[in-house]
């Protein structure tokens, strides 16, 4: 993993002005009618009640007035959502609340490690008949990536099997999805190892993907990773480049595309042991917004979705109020070390998963 990078703070991701954004309608703690939301989907972990409020997704149209016409565009968008009612209680928080499971958080991470489906660091080839969600359904969601795509694969099931989709997964330890020379994070010492089984395996995936003739195809990114020749702002750049690379190979007629930026960095900490060290002041275990959101990094995600006809959903506000990202949420461990989501979170999660599915399918290119 490279170590962080410098990072401009804005008040909202700069586009092109060829972008259309749209900003969706804050949900605050007290915006009740968000319950009635019929873009809400029942995707209840049988164990994790959902109690959030699913992020708003409706068409994105921006319209331009002047003194003589006014101009209507629809294009894919760059999504946002408000901040959701339960981080906004989860960053008020002194102390852990009773019943979260945090001894167990540690473990608590996607079945995929146990069946197979997320494949080894040698691994050049991707395993068939990951099937999940709804495994007779006729609408094919693949999601493919890295181990923090794995860590979404919760939310995932949980959307498909509520929502009628079958869920492929095409994943592979310490190798993005986007076309990018990473090096191997298999190395607890050592950063500078680079990583061929990777993009041999991405080849392989990529096609095997296309083969699938799926309804869409998921990116869920991480992409603070050091990339082999290019420092600093070339790594970006880079970045952006190897993105669209990757959406081009798997884009087809009938074939939608979905990228779901970075997930919120934690403070460096193994999340679960701080908040059982802090269980009365369970702030400490939180990051500061500031520091855990890459706005540049995902301005340049999102261009690169736009770009290349994707949908491009950014999630930091699932996890941060405009200041702070609590380390729990929900009455869950957000992490089971210093940077996987736990699976709990994950389920937790599915239905602004689903909603962002659903607009991506929905969506036209």
């Amino acid at each position: 993993m490279s170590r962080a990078e410098p990072r401009a703070r804005s008040k909202h991701i700069v586009s092109r002005t060829s972008l259309v954004v749209m900003l969706l309608a804050a949900v605050t703690a007290c915006t009740a009618a968000d319950s009635a939301d019929p873009n809400h989907a029942t995707t209840t972990a049988s164990t994790t009640p959902v109690t959030a409020p699913a992020p708003s997704i409706a068409a994105t149209t921006s319209t331009s007035s002047t003194s003589t016409s006014t101009t209507t565009t629809t294009t894919l968008p760059v999504i946002y959502t408000g901040v959701l009612r339960d981080v906004v209680v989860a960053a008020s928080l002194a102390a852990v609340p009773e019943g979260t499971p945090v001894s167990s958080a540690r473990q608590d991470r996607s079945p995929l490690y146990g069946n197979g489906c997320h494949v080894g660091w040698g691994a050049t080839k991707p395993k068939d008949g990951c099937v999940f969600g709804d495994t007779s359904s006729d609408v094919v969601v693949v999601v493919t990536g890295d181990s923090h795509a794995t860590a979404w694969f919760g939310a995932f099931d949980e959307a498909g099997k509520a929502n009628h989709w079958k869920i492929v997964t095409v994943d592979k330890a310490g190798c993005p999805a986007a076309d990018v020379r990473v090096y191997s994070a298999a190395y607890t010492d050592r950063f500078d190892v680079p990583y061929p089984a990777c993009d041999a395996w991405r080849e392989n995936a990529l096609e095997y993907i296309a083969l699938l003739h799926p309804d869409l195809v998921v990116f869920p990114m991480m992409s603070r990773r050091g990339v082999v020749g290019h420092g600093g702002a070339s790594g970006l750049t880079e970045w952006g480049a190897g993105l669209g690379r990757s959406l081009d190979a798997v884009s087809a007629p009938g074939t939608k595309l979905l990228v779901i930026g970075d997930a919120p960095k934690t403070n460096g900490d193994n999340i679960p042991k701080c908040v059982s060290n802090h269980r009365n002041d369970v702030a400490e275990c939180g990051n500061s917004r500031v520091a855990a959101v890459r706005d540049n990094r995902l301005a340049v995600l999102a261009e690169a979705a736009r770009a290349h006809h994707a949908t491009f959903v950014d999630p930091s506000n699932w996890f941060c109020t405009a200041t702070f990202c609590p380390a729990v949420i929900g009455d869950l461990v957000v992490y089971r070390d210093e940077h996987h989501l736990t699976d709990s979170f994950a389920r937790y999660r599915a239905p602004q998963i689903a909603n962002s599915i659903r607009f991506a399918l929905a969506s036209n290119p």
